[in-house]
């Protein structure tokens, strides 16, 4: 991908204060959005690091509920040889958001594992792709620490350029940096280091489809850069069941 522009007109530079205060306000605008609800299936495909790919069916869910936007991701496997996996995230604005998954590792007539998850617990495999519980549930714009470093170009779109910083970084990630479009508050790239600073992982929306006045995305994928391995969840989008 090529390096991001520098759109004219912008602010590069900005103090530390101005830094933290419209990191802040822009994260704080990006957990109040509420989505359209929506029932989707897709497929994800996983590339392990020994090149393996295997392809599971999934089914995605955004509803409202009294108590926050309820998002569910439910890993169906194959005619339940591989198991399943479910996903439930509730967020609730600004508070931190719940995560439960339940898995059925055996698939049909095996015992279900449900976990209640927080925090850096989040930060697991979801049906063994790249894509962590934490990554699904954007946990990391709840980290304290949100600093917007500049306005800037990325796939011809205007970008504010957010860095989220975890305040403990003993596993998983310990800082995320995220392209978000100024337009339309997607994420059209992220950056995601470990706890020693190296890069780890990154996300982009890797296709986009125009589905009715408005351009959605139909797939987005996860790339581990340390391992090699690859996940790409696809949307069947106009294809609703």
């Amino acid at each position: 991908m090529d390096a991001p522009k520098v759109e004219p007109n912008r602010p590069v530079n900005l103090t530390p204060a101005e830094a933290e205060a419209q990191g802040r306000a822009l994260v704080a605008d990006l957990l109040a959005r509420k989505p359209e609800p929506v029932t989707n299936t897709g497929v994800l495909r996983i590339r392990g690091a020994d090149r393996v790919q295997r392809e599971i069916q999934v089914k995605f869910q955004v509803s409202d509920s009294p108590g926050g936007v309820v998002t569910i991701y439910e890993a169906l496997g194959t005619a339940g040889a591989e198991g399943w996996s479910k996903l439930t995230i509730v967020h609730t604005g600004r508070s931190a958001s719940t995560y439960s998954l339940v898995e059925n590792p055996g698939g049909s007539g095996g015992e279900k594992k449900v976990r209640e998850l927080c925090g850096d617990a989040t930060m697991i495999p979801f049906a063994g792709s790249d894509f962590w519980v934490a990554d699904l549930g954007l946990e990391f714009l709840h980290w304290p620490k949100q600093l917007l470093l500049r306005r800037e170009m990325r796939r011809s779109r205007p970008c504010d350029v957010l860095e989220s910083t975890h305040p403990q970084p003993a596993a998983g990630y310990s800082r995320v940096v995220s392209w978000i479009d100024i337009e339309s508050a997607g994420i059209l790239h992220a950056d995601a280091y470990d706890a020693h600073g190296n890069l780890l992982k990154q996300f982009d929306p890797t296709e986009l489809q125009k589905v009715g006045s408005e351009r959605q995305v139909r797939e987005i994928e996860m790339r581990n850069r340390q391992t090699g391995s690859r996940s790409a969840l696809e949307f069947y989008l106009g294809d609703v069941k």
